[in-house]
């Protein structure tokens, strides 16, 4: 398990993400976009590995709900600044990506295809949603 990864401050930021039962009336699991996340970190620190078969095809696109815009802006900045800039090696199955394509789902209605580096990735959501871009650069580049 890679040992660069902070699961304690992503299992964190997500329980923030969250809006729990007191606002949605039910967990919905699986089939909620915040709730797969976390089921998939679990998934990661019991089977000691950040990648998961088939994480990307399995995100709950359904999902409709309308989540907290500047939640899910402060979780996609904390998760860029937990890739390590793979470039090449990128992996589309890292929970990295699948927390942050996640993520871009619930705030854009999709996600960008990550190429394993932050300056490309700005690059490239810009070019979908430059407001979108600008809030996430901002709070990627909040010391916090």
């Amino acid at each position: 398990m890679n040992n660069n990864i902070d699961f304690d401050s992503l299992i964190q930021v997500m329980g923030k993400t969250c809006y729990t039962t007191e606002v949605c009336g039910s967990c919905e699991g699986k089939e909620c976009l915040v709730g797969y996340c976390k089921d998939s970190l679990v998934g990661c620190i019991k089977n000691k590995d950040e990648f998961i078969e088939d994480g990307m095809d399995d995100i709950p696109i359904n999902d409709v709900k309308i989540y907290d815009e500047q939640r899910i802006v402060n979780t996609i900045a904390f998760t860029l600044k937990q890739c390590k800039n793979c470039q090449m090696y990128h992996d589309e199955e890292c929970i990295i990506n699948i927390i942050r394509s996640s993520m871009e789902i619930a705030l854009m209605g999709d996600y960008i295809d990550y190429q394993g580096s932050t300056l490309m990735y700005f690059s490239d959501l810009a070019n979908k949603d430059s407001e979108v871009q600008e809030k996430i650069f901002s709070r990627f580049n909040n010391k916090e």
